[in-house]
């Protein structure tokens, strides 16, 4: 799908007659610029929407190009890299401080200031459903001082640094302008970012770069080129083929269906997230019981899944519901070896006899007298989950649980789940560096919501309504201290291995494709600088790491 032209620049030398030899130096030709990257990750389903609005769920995957954060929060390691600011303060425990970059300009040409991220971060509050992250629940006002913007909480919440880090800048003289935000589908998108659209159209877009990026030193990729992603079929031919730089695809054997094409140049790395998760919905009877699902947790194969449903790239969780980049730092292991989950039919069988269930003709009945039976779903389409929970039916089948999996369509699928209209779901896991983010997204009632109204898809879309929980969560939120944030930490996973609000199944993978015939300086397991997979704002640390092949 790469339709570029390459421009040949050749520049004439005039032939110098060299004394004694009788010769003249050749026709000298410059070496051509590399072509734009060309990244396969944007799905068009089957055409594009031109809409590159940073705040909208359907924005175009090339936004993350054009618009900037003040700090890059590394999701595997939490490392910060100052970006549209240059530093940040506490001031207090309720107040925080960035200071804005000077010299940084729109890719119009005009001033880019601290006026801008005022209003940015008061556009949210204006327009409840821009703010995604809820940053306004803990904002109480931001405003711009010189050089400054000032940020007073209502409450003390170390963690929303992070949020607020990696919030992307809007212009205000664009913006101030707009009818309505949140309908605002953005076709001439105006950022700080190193590349701008250039040419728009519904199976392919084309970025180039910005001229007035003010850190366009570091950036020497000559475009981005973003064709539209149709299906696993006809994604997975064009990956083989070589025709992405990049691709964000689940691809089966990668090894012998892209890496074996051409070894020397075709590479994969897949970061792993935290876990892949069984969603049960704990509003409903058998689920809400503890020991049924400490039961599901024994009860499922988590190597069969990793090996024959996920193709050996994401192995075996454990309860803590950290991703393993985090393990080290807080993973109790006391815990983990306590809650060992592993495949144990036995113990599985015998924690549902403990509370009433008992096998009668292969069938396994609970106290109401009737076999247990549910329904999982995963989207239509989803080859590897669709294993996975066949594997989970397969399982669950020995023990006489019956188990219908159904594939609904993707957008059926999420709503089904975050309105709580479901039984048992898969839902994924996703890369942050602050176990504070993976805790509350998954289990503080905040983040939840009555059955019939929405709770995101992965975040407590379970319906886990602890005040334990809810306590130690505002407790973390509020502490700078290491030692405390570890001893808060213990007790939440002391929660998530005893209580098993979801289960746990295979550490999550960032699917992510790469080749180096024109391009150097990717992430790599050995320099894993940022995470490569098209993630905001880890992505901008990666387009300043490209180099042209020499």
């Amino acid at each position: 799908m790469r339709n570029h032209t390459v421009s040949w620049l050749t520049i004439p030398l005039l032939a110098v007659s060299m004394a004694g030899l009788g010769t003249a130096m050749p026709m000298a030709q410059a070496k051509a610029p590399p072509p734009p990257l060309v990244i396969g990750s944007d799905y068009g389903s089957p055409t594009f929407t031109d809409n590159f609005n940073p705040f909208s769920p359907t924005a175009r995957q090339g936004w993350i190009d054009i618009f900037e954060p003040l700090m890059v929060v590394d999701a595997l390691t939490g490392k910060v890299t100052p970006w549209l600011a240059t530093a940040y303060h506490w001031v207090s425990a309720t107040q925080l401080t960035f200071t804005i970059r000077s010299g940084v300009k729109w890719n119009n040409g005009k001033p880019f200031s601290a006026k801008d991220v005022a209003y940015t971060f008061n556009l949210l509050h204006a327009y409840p459903a821009l703010d995604a992250n809820g940053l306004w629940n803990v904002l109480s006002r931001v405003y711009a001082r010189g050089n400054q913007v000032f940020f007073d909480f209502s409450k003390p919440d170390v963690p929303e640094f992070s949020l607020l880090a990696q919030t992307p800048i809007v212009p205000a003289f664009q913006w101030s302008k707009v009818a309505n935000p949140v309908k605002f589908t953005d076709t001439t998108p105006i950022g700080t970012g190193p590349f701008r659209v250039a040419t728009f159209h519904p199976s392919e877009y084309l970025l180039k770069p910005n001229p007035y990026y003010w850190n366009k030193r570091l950036v020497k990729v000559t475009g981005i080129d973003y064709p539209a992603m149709t299906g696993a079929q006809t994604d997975d031919l064009l990956l083989s083929q070589g025709k992405f730089d990049q691709a964000v695809l689940f691809e089966p054997n990668i090894q012998k269906a892209y890496v074996s094409r051409n070894p020397k140049s075709y590479h994969y790395w897949f970061p792993l997230a935290s876990p892949v998760s069984l969603y049960l919905n704990l509003t409903q009877a058998p689920f809400n019981q503890v020991k049924f699902r400490q039961a599901m947790a024994y009860a499922i194969n988590r190597q069969r899944i990793y090996h024959n449903g996920e193709y050996g790239y994401e192995p075996p969780a454990n309860q803590s519901l950290l991703p393993p980049t985090l393990d080290k730092q807080w993973l109790d292991t006391n815990l983990a070896r306590k809650y060992a989950y592993h495949f144990d039919p036995a113990k599985a069988a015998a924690l549902l006899a403990s509370i009433g269930y008992h096998k009668k003709k292969g069938a396994l009945i609970g106290p109401n007298g009737r076999q247990v039976r549910f329904t999982l779903q995963v989207p239509t389409g989803w080859t590897d989950w669709i294993q996975d929970c066949q594997i989970i039916q397969q399982e669950l089948g020995q023990l006489g649980i019956k188990v219908r999996v159904i594939t609904p369509s993707v957008v059926t699928d999420v709503n089904d789940v975050e309105t709580g209209h479901y039984q048992a779901a898969l839902v994924s896991g996703w890369n942050v560096s602050n176990p504070y983010f993976i805790y509350d997204y998954m289990l503080a009632s905040s983040e939840s919501a009555p059955v019939g109204q929405v709770a995101s898809f992965n975040a407590n879309s379970e319906r886990w309504n602890n005040a334990r929980t809810n306590t130690l969560l505002h407790a973390l939120s509020q502490t700078t201290k290491v030692a405390k944030q570890r001893q808060i930490v213990d007790q939440l996973q002391q929660i998530t291995f005893s209580q098993v609000p979801v289960v746990a199944l295979v550490s999550g993978a960032s699917w992510n494709e790469y080749q180096t015939n024109h391009y150097v300086g990717w992430p790599t397991p050995k320099h894993p600088y940022a995470e490569p997979s098209q993630y905001f704002p880890d992505n901008l640390m990666v387009l300043t790491h490209l180099r042209p092949v020499k």
